[in-house]
């Protein structure tokens, strides 16, 4: 008897044993850990939280597909402009590894253009665990694992900065809601 591929992705089958039981919320929260130190970009780092802690929510209960295409194009443009925003900062900061850390945020939107081509190919009609899976893993990675694994790198510099002790000071840009 043939599983369905939501089936799979949700029960004890499923290679992320049952990880999709659980909102994203329950297995990750946004808390001071997550903190860089640059008020900014924490703020911003929260909203895309909170947008994609949202968006994981919807595709897990099942819920209206153009509702998640909406939020999936809103986080994809959340992510373009936080990025532009974390680079510009960077740059103030004289920070020395920009390239890289630039070049990381261009794997994450084209990776995000793509997800969010599969996302957009979704239908109600359909089994659409596959998109929403990728979308999910997505979001874990591009938070929690891009800010502890690449931004924290950075975090010394920035906290310096915000207390007027680094190589230059940055300036105060307005926050992405």
């Amino acid at each position: 008897m043939a599983m369905s591929s939501r089936a799979m992705f949700d029960g004890r089958m499923s290679g992320v044993h049952g990880l999709t039981n659980f909102s994203l919320k329950q297995l990750i929260a946004w808390d001071g850990r997550l903190n860089i130190g640059q008020p900014q970009i924490d703020a911003q780092h929260e909203a895309i939280f909170a947008l994609a802690v949202k968006s994981s929510d919807v595709w897990r209960k099942h819920g209206d597909v153009e509702q998640l295409q909406r939020m999936t194009a809103e986080l994809h443009v959340l992510f373009r402009s936080h990025f532009l925003y974390e680079e510009g900062v960077l740059a103030e900061l004289g920070y020395e590894d920009l390239a890289e850390h630039r070049f990381e945020h261009q794997v994450m939107l084209d990776e995000m253009q793509l997800i969010r081509a599969r996302v957009d190919q979704m239908d109600q009609e359909n089994d659409n665990a596959e998109p929403g899976f990728l979308l999910m893993n997505y979001i874990l990675s591009a938070t929690v694992g891009h800010i502890f694994h690449s931004d924290m790198d950075y975090g010394a510099l920035a906290r310096a900065a915000v207390l007027g002790a680094g190589p230059g000071t940055v300036r105060a840009l307005p926050v992405l809601s």
